[in-house]
Protein backbone atom coordinates (compact mmCIF):
# COMPACT_ATOMS: atom_id res chain seq x y z
CA UNK A 1 0.00 0.00 0.00
CA UNK A 2 0.89 3.43 -0.63
CA UNK A 3 0.44 5.85 1.67
CA UNK A 4 1.85 9.34 2.97
CA UNK A 5 3.60 8.36 6.33
CA UNK A 6 4.34 12.11 6.85
CA UNK A 7 0.50 12.19 7.97
CA UNK A 8 1.28 10.03 10.21
CA UNK A 9 4.48 11.45 12.31
CA UNK A 10 3.99 14.43 14.48
CA UNK A 11 5.47 17.64 14.35
CA UNK A 12 7.12 17.23 17.70
CA UNK A 13 8.63 13.86 16.59
CA UNK A 14 12.37 13.37 17.23
CA UNK A 15 12.25 11.51 13.88
CA UNK A 16 12.29 15.49 12.32
CA UNK A 17 14.66 16.80 14.32
CA UNK A 18 17.10 13.98 13.52
CA UNK A 19 16.21 15.09 9.99
CA UNK A 20 17.16 18.70 10.62
CA UNK A 21 20.15 18.40 12.17
CA UNK A 22 21.58 16.14 9.74
CA UNK A 23 20.76 18.31 6.83
CA UNK A 24 22.65 21.00 8.65
CA UNK A 25 25.69 18.84 8.69
CA UNK A 26 28.60 18.92 6.54
CA UNK A 27 28.70 15.78 5.00
CA UNK A 28 31.22 16.09 2.32
CA UNK A 29 33.90 13.91 3.77
CA UNK A 30 31.29 11.13 3.77
CA UNK A 31 29.76 11.50 0.49
CA UNK A 32 33.12 11.67 -0.98
CA UNK A 33 34.17 8.27 0.60
CA UNK A 34 31.15 6.66 -0.74
CA UNK A 35 31.14 7.73 -3.93
CA UNK A 36 35.16 5.98 -4.11
CA UNK A 37 33.85 2.56 -3.57
CA UNK A 38 32.49 3.03 -7.39
CA UNK A 39 28.94 1.78 -7.21
CA UNK A 40 25.64 3.93 -6.54
CA UNK A 41 24.25 2.71 -2.63
CA UNK A 42 21.62 0.73 -1.83
CA UNK A 43 20.34 4.07 0.19
CA UNK A 44 21.74 7.77 0.28
CA UNK A 45 24.69 8.51 2.81
CA UNK A 46 22.77 11.38 4.21
CA UNK A 47 19.57 9.00 4.91
CA UNK A 48 21.61 5.97 6.00
CA UNK A 49 23.01 8.38 8.72
CA UNK A 50 19.80 9.55 9.93
CA UNK A 51 18.72 5.91 10.25
CA UNK A 52 21.83 5.21 12.22
CA UNK A 53 21.48 8.41 14.65
CA UNK A 54 17.95 7.55 15.35
CA UNK A 55 18.02 3.93 15.86
CA UNK A 56 20.80 4.74 18.58
CA UNK A 57 18.95 7.58 20.27
CA UNK A 58 15.94 4.53 20.61
CA UNK A 59 18.98 2.19 21.53
CA UNK A 60 18.51 -0.05 18.70
CA UNK A 61 22.29 -1.01 17.77
CA UNK A 62 22.75 -4.66 15.33
CA UNK A 63 22.30 -4.70 12.16
CA UNK A 64 20.03 -6.54 11.86
CA UNK A 65 17.29 -5.05 14.59
CA UNK A 66 18.11 -1.82 12.42
CA UNK A 67 17.11 -3.91 9.65
CA UNK A 68 13.68 -4.70 11.26
CA UNK A 69 13.64 -1.26 12.02
CA UNK A 70 13.35 -0.06 8.56
CA UNK A 71 11.73 -2.89 7.38
CA UNK A 72 8.15 -2.72 9.78
CA UNK A 73 8.58 1.47 11.27
CA UNK A 74 6.65 3.97 10.08
CA UNK A 75 9.04 6.37 11.52
CA UNK A 76 11.99 4.49 8.81
CA UNK A 77 9.65 4.87 5.94
CA UNK A 78 9.57 8.55 6.70
CA UNK A 79 13.30 8.88 6.82
CA UNK A 80 13.54 6.46 3.52
CA UNK A 81 11.21 8.26 1.58
CA UNK A 82 10.35 5.85 -0.14
CA UNK A 83 13.51 3.61 -1.18
CA UNK A 84 13.84 0.27 -0.22
CA UNK A 85 14.90 -0.57 3.24
CA UNK A 86 18.73 -1.87 3.49
CA UNK A 87 20.02 -5.08 4.42
CA UNK A 88 21.75 -5.77 7.50
CA UNK A 89 25.09 -5.90 5.39
CA UNK A 90 24.43 -2.61 3.61
CA UNK A 91 23.95 -0.76 7.56
CA UNK A 92 27.29 -2.96 8.55
CA UNK A 93 29.34 -1.56 5.56
CA UNK A 94 28.21 2.22 5.97
CA UNK A 95 28.73 2.14 9.74
CA UNK A 96 32.15 1.07 9.32
CA UNK A 97 33.03 4.04 6.57
CA UNK A 98 32.03 6.04 9.11
CA UNK A 99 35.37 5.34 11.47
CA UNK A 100 37.27 8.32 10.60
CA UNK A 101 34.47 10.91 10.80
CA UNK A 102 32.33 10.27 13.57
CA UNK A 103 34.19 12.59 15.97
CA UNK A 104 33.81 15.82 13.17
CA UNK A 105 30.06 14.61 13.04
CA UNK A 106 29.84 15.16 17.18
CA UNK A 107 31.92 18.59 16.55
CA UNK A 108 29.34 19.63 14.63
CA UNK A 109 26.38 18.76 16.48
CA UNK A 110 28.41 20.62 19.49
CA UNK A 111 28.77 23.67 17.41
CA UNK A 112 25.16 23.90 16.49
CA UNK A 113 24.31 23.45 20.07
CA UNK A 114 26.88 26.09 20.70
CA UNK A 115 24.64 28.94 18.18
CA UNK A 116 21.30 27.78 19.69
CA UNK A 117 22.45 28.58 23.28
CA UNK A 118 21.71 25.24 24.81
CA UNK A 119 25.58 24.84 25.59
CA UNK A 120 28.28 27.55 26.45
CA UNK A 121 31.04 25.12 27.22
CA UNK A 122 32.32 27.72 30.43
CA UNK A 123 32.60 24.13 32.32
CA UNK A 124 33.40 21.19 31.11
CA UNK A 125 32.29 18.14 33.14
CA UNK A 126 34.63 14.61 32.75
CA UNK A 127 34.24 11.02 34.04
CA UNK A 128 34.93 7.71 33.08
CA UNK A 129 33.66 4.40 32.38
CA UNK A 130 35.07 0.93 31.68
CA UNK A 131 32.28 -0.56 29.45
CA UNK A 132 33.17 -4.95 28.60
CA UNK A 133 34.19 -6.20 25.19
CA UNK A 134 33.39 -8.71 23.11
CA UNK A 135 36.44 -10.47 23.28
CA UNK A 136 35.80 -14.17 25.16
CA UNK A 137 36.40 -13.40 28.84
CA UNK A 138 39.38 -16.07 29.24
CA UNK A 139 41.62 -15.36 26.26
CA UNK A 140 43.81 -13.97 28.34
CA UNK A 141 47.47 -12.71 27.60
CA UNK A 142 49.81 -11.33 30.76
CA UNK A 143 53.18 -9.90 30.21
CA UNK A 144 54.54 -11.49 33.47
CA UNK A 145 53.63 -14.89 31.88
CA UNK A 146 55.14 -14.25 28.60
CA UNK A 147 58.36 -12.76 30.11
CA UNK A 148 58.81 -15.42 32.73
CA UNK A 149 58.46 -18.34 29.99
CA UNK A 150 60.77 -16.15 27.65
CA UNK A 151 63.60 -15.68 30.59
CA UNK A 152 62.98 -19.65 30.96
CA UNK A 153 63.64 -20.95 27.02
CA UNK A 154 66.56 -18.12 27.03
CA UNK A 155 68.19 -19.99 30.24
CA UNK A 156 67.58 -23.42 28.89
CA UNK A 157 69.41 -22.30 25.23
CA UNK A 158 72.05 -20.75 27.51
CA UNK A 159 72.80 -24.43 29.28
CA UNK A 160 71.75 -26.12 25.62
CA UNK A 161 74.46 -24.74 23.57
CA UNK A 162 77.21 -23.70 26.01
CA UNK A 163 76.72 -19.74 25.41
CA UNK A 164 78.21 -16.98 27.83
CA UNK A 165 75.41 -16.29 30.73
CA UNK A 166 75.39 -12.64 29.91
CA UNK A 167 74.29 -13.33 26.34
CA UNK A 168 71.35 -11.34 25.65
CA UNK A 169 68.31 -12.68 24.00
CA UNK A 170 68.99 -11.51 20.02
CA UNK A 171 72.19 -12.83 20.49
CA UNK A 172 70.38 -16.71 21.59
CA UNK A 173 67.72 -16.34 19.50
CA UNK A 174 70.42 -15.89 16.61
CA UNK A 175 72.57 -18.80 17.80
CA UNK A 176 69.86 -21.31 17.77
CA UNK A 177 68.43 -19.77 13.94
CA UNK A 178 72.41 -20.96 12.37
CA UNK A 179 72.19 -24.51 14.61
CA UNK A 180 68.63 -25.02 12.91
CA UNK A 181 70.03 -23.87 9.52
CA UNK A 182 73.01 -26.20 10.15
CA UNK A 183 70.76 -29.14 10.90
CA UNK A 184 67.87 -28.33 8.03
CA UNK A 185 71.23 -27.74 5.45
CA UNK A 186 72.44 -31.50 6.73
CA UNK A 187 68.77 -33.17 6.40
CA UNK A 188 68.82 -31.87 2.69
CA UNK A 189 72.81 -32.95 1.98
CA UNK A 190 71.70 -36.27 3.24
CA UNK A 191 68.29 -36.79 1.80
CA UNK A 192 67.03 -37.47 5.07
CA UNK A 193 63.48 -38.30 5.06
CA UNK A 194 61.41 -37.42 7.85
CA UNK A 195 58.89 -39.99 9.33
CA UNK A 196 55.52 -39.59 11.58
CA UNK A 197 53.14 -41.80 13.13
CA UNK A 198 52.99 -44.62 15.65
CA UNK A 199 55.71 -47.30 14.57
CA UNK A 200 58.03 -44.94 13.41
CA UNK A 201 61.82 -44.26 14.71
CA UNK A 202 63.17 -40.81 14.26
CA UNK A 203 66.67 -39.99 13.51
CA UNK A 204 68.82 -37.67 16.28
CA UNK A 205 68.39 -35.19 13.42
CA UNK A 206 64.85 -35.18 12.65
CA UNK A 207 64.19 -34.87 16.04
CA UNK A 208 66.56 -32.12 16.74
CA UNK A 209 65.33 -30.25 13.51
CA UNK A 210 62.09 -30.46 15.63
CA UNK A 211 62.92 -29.31 18.87
CA UNK A 212 64.84 -26.36 17.11
CA UNK A 213 61.87 -25.16 15.23
CA UNK A 214 59.88 -25.43 17.79
CA UNK A 215 62.26 -22.97 20.14
CA UNK A 216 62.50 -20.70 17.18
CA UNK A 217 58.47 -20.64 16.91
CA UNK A 218 58.42 -20.18 20.83
CA UNK A 219 60.69 -16.83 20.93
CA UNK A 220 58.74 -15.28 18.00
CA UNK A 221 55.47 -16.12 19.37
CA UNK A 222 56.76 -14.31 22.72
CA UNK A 223 57.81 -11.58 20.98
CA UNK A 224 54.96 -10.90 18.93
CA UNK A 225 52.58 -11.59 22.18
CA UNK A 226 55.23 -8.76 23.86
CA UNK A 227 54.74 -6.07 20.24
CA UNK A 228 50.75 -6.32 20.95
CA UNK A 229 51.13 -5.66 24.36
CA UNK A 230 53.44 -2.26 23.99
CA UNK A 231 53.28 -0.78 27.52
CA UNK A 232 50.02 -2.72 28.83
CA UNK A 233 50.09 -5.68 31.35
CA UNK A 234 47.26 -7.89 29.11
CA UNK A 235 45.18 -8.27 26.15
CA UNK A 236 42.86 -10.28 24.40
CA UNK A 237 43.69 -13.26 22.28
CA UNK A 238 40.15 -12.76 20.43
CA UNK A 239 40.41 -8.41 20.36
CA UNK A 240 44.10 -7.66 20.52
CA UNK A 241 43.09 -4.09 21.56
CA UNK A 242 41.41 -5.15 24.53
CA UNK A 243 43.05 -4.98 28.52
CA UNK A 244 42.06 -6.82 31.16
CA UNK A 245 40.22 -5.02 33.72
CA UNK A 246 38.64 -4.82 37.10
CA UNK A 247 34.92 -4.04 36.56
CA UNK A 248 31.97 -3.19 38.49
CA UNK A 249 29.74 -5.43 36.94
CA UNK A 250 30.82 -9.03 37.98
CA UNK A 251 29.40 -11.84 37.43
CA UNK A 252 31.56 -14.32 39.33
CA UNK A 253 31.29 -11.97 42.21
CA UNK A 254 35.36 -12.97 42.14
CA UNK A 255 36.46 -10.01 41.11
CA UNK A 256 37.52 -11.29 37.88
CA UNK A 257 39.35 -9.64 35.09
CA UNK A 258 37.35 -8.84 32.12
CA UNK A 259 38.59 -7.68 28.52
CA UNK A 260 37.26 -3.92 28.69
CA UNK A 261 38.16 -0.45 27.54
CA UNK A 262 37.87 2.74 29.60
CA UNK A 263 35.60 5.14 27.98
CA UNK A 264 36.26 9.12 28.73
CA UNK A 265 33.09 11.31 28.20
CA UNK A 266 32.94 15.24 28.17
CA UNK A 267 29.99 17.04 29.40
CA UNK A 268 28.57 20.14 29.30
CA UNK A 269 25.02 21.81 29.26
CA UNK A 270 23.88 17.72 29.84
CA UNK A 271 24.89 16.97 26.59
CA UNK A 272 27.85 15.12 25.54
CA UNK A 273 30.31 16.93 24.18
CA UNK A 274 33.37 14.96 23.65
CA UNK A 275 34.12 11.17 23.58
CA UNK A 276 37.72 9.04 23.50
CA UNK A 277 38.39 5.52 24.52
CA UNK A 278 41.58 4.53 26.45
CA UNK A 279 43.01 1.06 26.82
CA UNK A 280 44.43 1.93 30.40
CA UNK A 281 42.17 1.26 33.19
CA UNK A 282 43.21 4.46 35.44
CA UNK A 283 41.79 7.51 34.67
CA UNK A 284 44.95 9.09 36.14
CA UNK A 285 46.58 8.98 32.23
CA UNK A 286 44.01 9.68 30.46
CA UNK A 287 42.90 12.92 31.08
CA UNK A 288 45.72 14.79 28.74
CA UNK A 289 45.53 12.55 25.72
CA UNK A 290 41.58 13.31 25.95
CA UNK A 291 42.11 17.24 26.28
CA UNK A 292 44.54 17.07 23.45
CA UNK A 293 42.05 15.89 21.38
CA UNK A 294 39.90 18.26 22.45
CA UNK A 295 41.76 21.51 22.73
CA UNK A 296 42.03 22.35 18.87
CA UNK A 297 38.13 21.89 18.40
CA UNK A 298 36.96 23.62 21.20
CA UNK A 299 39.60 25.43 23.12
CA UNK A 300 38.54 28.30 22.80
CA UNK A 301 35.32 28.25 24.57
CA UNK A 302 36.81 26.31 27.77
CA UNK A 303 37.10 28.02 31.03
CA UNK A 304 36.53 25.47 33.96
CA UNK A 305 37.82 21.61 34.03
CA UNK A 306 35.68 19.92 36.50
CA UNK A 307 36.88 16.59 37.07
CA UNK A 308 36.20 14.03 40.17
CA UNK A 309 39.97 12.73 42.52
CA UNK A 310 40.66 9.66 39.86
CA UNK A 311 42.19 12.50 37.71
CA UNK A 312 44.53 14.78 40.30
CA UNK A 313 47.95 14.16 39.68
CA UNK A 314 50.77 17.00 39.27
CA UNK A 315 51.18 17.00 35.37
CA UNK A 316 47.21 16.71 34.95
CA UNK A 317 47.25 20.11 37.25
CA UNK A 318 50.45 21.57 35.41
CA UNK A 319 48.49 21.21 31.89
CA UNK A 320 45.21 22.57 32.85
CA UNK A 321 47.22 25.59 34.02
CA UNK A 322 49.50 25.67 30.97
CA UNK A 323 46.60 26.04 29.05
CA UNK A 324 44.89 28.71 31.22
CA UNK A 325 42.06 26.72 32.77
CA UNK A 326 40.82 26.57 36.27
CA UNK A 327 41.19 23.37 37.99
CA UNK A 328 38.28 22.03 40.18
CA UNK A 329 39.50 18.77 41.04
CA UNK A 330 38.34 17.68 44.53
CA UNK A 331 42.03 16.72 46.24
CA UNK A 332 42.50 12.78 46.91
CA UNK A 333 42.90 13.79 50.44
CA UNK A 334 39.67 15.93 51.17
CA UNK A 335 37.48 13.43 52.85
CA UNK A 336 40.81 12.05 55.04
CA UNK A 337 42.30 15.73 55.94
CA UNK A 338 38.58 16.31 58.00
CA UNK A 339 39.12 13.66 60.08
CA UNK A 340 40.10 13.98 63.59
CA UNK A 341 42.83 10.96 63.10
CA UNK A 342 44.89 12.72 60.62
CA UNK A 343 44.83 16.36 62.03
CA UNK A 344 46.33 15.09 65.36
CA UNK A 345 48.94 12.95 63.62
CA UNK A 346 52.15 14.35 64.84
CA UNK A 347 54.55 12.62 62.02
CA UNK A 348 52.63 14.42 58.75
CA UNK A 349 54.37 17.72 57.71
CA UNK A 350 50.89 19.68 58.01
CA UNK A 351 51.57 19.36 61.78
CA UNK A 352 54.92 20.26 62.11
CA UNK A 353 56.24 23.67 62.95
CA UNK A 354 58.25 25.12 59.46
CA UNK A 355 61.18 27.24 59.99
CA UNK A 356 61.50 29.67 57.08
CA UNK A 357 64.58 31.10 57.75
CA UNK A 358 66.29 27.43 58.31
CA UNK A 359 64.16 25.61 55.79
CA UNK A 360 63.25 22.87 57.87
CA UNK A 361 60.90 21.60 59.63
CA UNK A 362 60.42 20.75 63.43
CA UNK A 363 58.79 17.55 65.23
CA UNK A 364 56.89 17.68 68.38
CA UNK A 365 59.93 16.41 70.12
CA UNK A 366 61.51 19.87 69.19
CA UNK A 367 63.89 18.07 67.09
CA UNK A 368 64.73 19.56 63.01
CA UNK A 369 64.02 17.83 59.73
CA UNK A 370 67.07 19.30 57.87
CA UNK A 371 66.28 19.74 53.68
CA UNK A 372 68.61 17.45 51.75
CA UNK A 373 69.29 17.15 48.13
CA UNK A 374 65.70 17.72 46.02
CA UNK A 375 65.33 14.67 42.96
CA UNK A 376 63.15 15.17 40.11
CA UNK A 377 60.63 12.86 38.66
CA UNK A 378 59.76 12.55 34.84
CA UNK A 379 56.83 11.74 34.14
CA UNK A 380 55.55 9.96 30.73
CA UNK A 381 53.92 13.45 29.38
CA UNK A 382 57.40 14.71 29.53
CA UNK A 383 56.81 16.99 32.67
CA UNK A 384 59.52 16.95 34.99
CA UNK A 385 58.42 17.69 38.86
CA UNK A 386 61.00 18.73 41.39
CA UNK A 387 60.97 16.56 44.91
CA UNK A 388 61.89 18.15 48.46
CA UNK A 389 63.54 16.19 50.31
CA UNK A 390 63.63 16.47 54.52
CA UNK A 391 65.52 14.32 56.58
CA UNK A 392 66.24 14.22 61.04
CA UNK A 393 69.14 12.39 62.07
CA UNK A 394 68.45 12.58 65.72
CA UNK A 395 65.30 10.14 65.69
CA UNK A 396 67.62 7.42 68.16
CA UNK A 397 66.06 6.78 71.26
CA UNK A 398 63.20 9.35 70.66
CA UNK A 399 60.04 8.20 72.64
CA UNK A 400 57.74 9.82 70.12
CA UNK A 401 59.37 7.74 67.39
CA UNK A 402 56.74 4.94 67.38
CA UNK A 403 53.85 7.97 66.66
CA UNK A 404 56.13 9.73 64.52
CA UNK A 405 57.21 7.13 61.96
CA UNK A 406 54.90 4.86 60.23
CA UNK A 407 57.43 2.01 58.83
CA UNK A 408 56.41 -1.06 57.21
CA UNK A 409 60.11 -2.78 58.25
CA UNK A 410 59.98 -5.44 61.19
CA UNK A 411 62.99 -3.23 62.78
CA UNK A 412 63.29 -0.33 64.54
CA UNK A 413 63.33 2.87 61.91
CA UNK A 414 65.99 5.47 63.03
CA UNK A 415 65.21 8.81 61.20
CA UNK A 416 62.20 10.44 60.10
CA UNK A 417 61.85 12.11 56.44
CA UNK A 418 59.42 13.47 54.70
CA UNK A 419 59.19 14.09 50.52
CA UNK A 420 56.25 16.04 48.76
CA UNK A 421 56.29 17.92 45.51
CA UNK A 422 55.25 22.24 46.13
CA UNK A 423 54.30 22.79 42.63
CA UNK A 424 51.10 19.39 43.34
CA UNK A 425 50.71 21.47 46.80
CA UNK A 426 50.52 24.48 44.86
CA UNK A 427 48.16 23.67 42.55
CA UNK A 428 46.17 20.98 45.45
CA UNK A 429 45.90 24.23 47.64
CA UNK A 430 43.95 25.97 44.67
CA UNK A 431 41.61 23.37 43.19
CA UNK A 432 40.63 22.89 46.99
CA UNK A 433 39.99 26.95 46.94
CA UNK A 434 38.02 26.21 43.94
CA UNK A 435 35.71 23.58 44.50
CA UNK A 436 35.25 24.58 48.54
CA UNK A 437 33.46 28.39 47.03
CA UNK A 438 30.16 28.68 46.65
CA UNK A 439 30.41 28.34 42.39
CA UNK A 440 32.34 25.39 43.37
CA UNK A 441 30.08 23.71 45.11
CA UNK A 442 27.74 23.67 42.00
CA UNK A 443 30.40 22.95 40.08
CA UNK A 444 30.95 19.78 41.75
CA UNK A 445 27.49 19.06 41.90
CA UNK A 446 27.12 19.36 38.01
CA UNK A 447 29.89 17.15 37.86
CA UNK A 448 27.95 14.23 39.42
CA UNK A 449 24.80 14.99 37.80
CA UNK A 450 25.88 15.66 33.99
CA UNK A 451 29.28 13.17 34.07
CA UNK A 452 28.09 10.48 35.88
CA UNK A 453 24.18 10.92 34.86
CA UNK A 454 25.77 10.52 30.84
CA UNK A 455 26.60 6.83 32.03
CA UNK A 456 23.66 6.30 33.36
CA UNK A 457 21.62 7.15 30.19
CA UNK A 458 24.16 4.85 28.33
CA UNK A 459 24.30 1.68 30.42
CA UNK A 460 20.55 1.95 32.33
CA UNK A 461 18.79 3.53 29.57
CA UNK A 462 19.79 2.99 26.39
CA UNK A 463 20.85 -0.88 27.44
CA UNK A 464 24.41 0.20 25.95
CA UNK A 465 26.16 -2.51 28.41
CA UNK A 466 29.06 -4.30 26.49
CA UNK A 467 30.15 -3.43 22.92
CA UNK A 468 29.53 -5.00 19.40
CA UNK A 469 32.38 -4.62 17.99
CA UNK A 470 37.01 -5.32 17.98
CA UNK A 471 39.54 -2.83 18.07
CA UNK A 472 39.97 0.55 19.86
CA UNK A 473 39.21 2.10 16.30
CA UNK A 474 35.93 0.61 15.99
CA UNK A 475 34.71 1.35 19.73
CA UNK A 476 35.34 4.99 19.56
CA UNK A 477 33.32 5.16 16.49
CA UNK A 478 30.35 3.19 17.91
CA UNK A 479 30.44 5.21 21.45
CA UNK A 480 30.03 8.62 19.69
CA UNK A 481 27.48 7.62 17.52
CA UNK A 482 25.92 6.41 20.82
CA UNK A 483 26.87 9.80 22.54
CA UNK A 484 25.13 12.03 19.79
CA UNK A 485 21.90 9.55 20.23
CA UNK A 486 22.23 10.57 24.09
CA UNK A 487 22.29 14.15 22.88
CA UNK A 488 19.71 14.16 20.36
CA UNK A 489 17.44 12.91 23.31
CA UNK A 490 18.26 15.70 25.51
CA UNK A 491 18.24 18.36 23.07
CA UNK A 492 14.49 16.75 21.80
CA UNK A 493 13.13 16.85 25.32
CA UNK A 494 14.25 20.29 25.98
CA UNK A 495 12.52 21.32 22.88
CA UNK A 496 9.24 19.54 24.43
CA UNK A 497 9.91 21.40 27.56
CA UNK A 498 10.71 24.84 25.48
CA UNK A 499 14.04 24.98 27.67
CA UNK A 500 16.52 27.04 26.09
CA UNK A 501 19.27 28.12 28.88
CA UNK A 502 22.23 26.01 29.53
CA UNK A 503 21.51 23.54 32.04
CA UNK A 504 23.65 24.03 35.22
CA UNK A 505 21.78 22.55 38.38
CA UNK A 506 21.24 24.50 41.37
CA UNK A 507 21.39 23.95 45.38
CA UNK A 508 18.17 23.40 46.63
CA UNK A 509 17.52 25.15 49.62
Amino acid sequence: MNFNVETYIPEDNKVRLVCNVVEKMNLEPILSTCSRRGRKPVVDPVTMLKILLFCYSEGIFTARSIEDFCIYDVRAHYLLEGHKAPDHSTINRFRNSLEDHTTELLTQFVEMLIEEGHIDLESIFIDGTKIESMAGRYTFVWRKSIEKNQQKLAERMIKELSLPEKSNLQEIIQTVQREFDHIRNTCKKEHIVFVYGIGKRKTQLQRDYEHYKEVLERFHAYREHLRILGVRNSYSKTDHDATFMRMKEDHMLNGQLKPAYNIQFASSGAFVIGVMGSQKSNDLHTMIPFFNQMMPRLGAYLDKAVLDAGYESVENYAYIDEHGLRAYIKPANYEKSKTKKVREDIGRKENMEYLEGEDAYLCKNGKKLIRMKDSVRRYDSGYEDTIRNYRCSECSGCPLSKQCIKSRKETEPTSKSIKFSPAFEAFRRQSHENITSEDGVIQRMNRSIQAEGQFSKLKDGLRYERFRHCSLKKIVSDITLMAMGINLNKLHSKILKQQKSVILYKKTA
